[in-house]
């Protein structure tokens, strides 16, 4: 399955930058899309990424970086977005 074909076309996505660390955390959003847990991932910059990675063997995390976002929160909120889509 691949992520980019399910979120919108306008959002890049990526592997998280080297040295970014997940600061937030969300509960899993489950679907016929699969098992995906949101996050906001903090990087160089004091800037945040919504994130993303899927529940299950072999899986790994995805980062929206199409846009920086100022608040840990906010980030997550919008992970929390990403991720619905992403199990529908």
């Amino acid at each position: 399955m691949n992520i980019a074909k399910l979120i919108n076309s306008s959002v890049r996505v990526s592997s998280p930058p080297p040295g970014s660390v997940n600061v937030r955390v969300g509960k899993k959003v489950m679907g016929p899309g699969g098992n995906w847990v949101p996050c906001a991932t903090k990087v160089e910059g004091g800037v945040y990424y919504s994130s993303l990675f899927e529940v299950g063997p072999g899986r790994r995390q995805v980062c929206a970086a199409d846009l920086c976002l100022p608040c840990a929160d906010e980030a997550l909120s919008r992970a929390i977005e990403l991720a619905s889509c992403a199990a529908a």
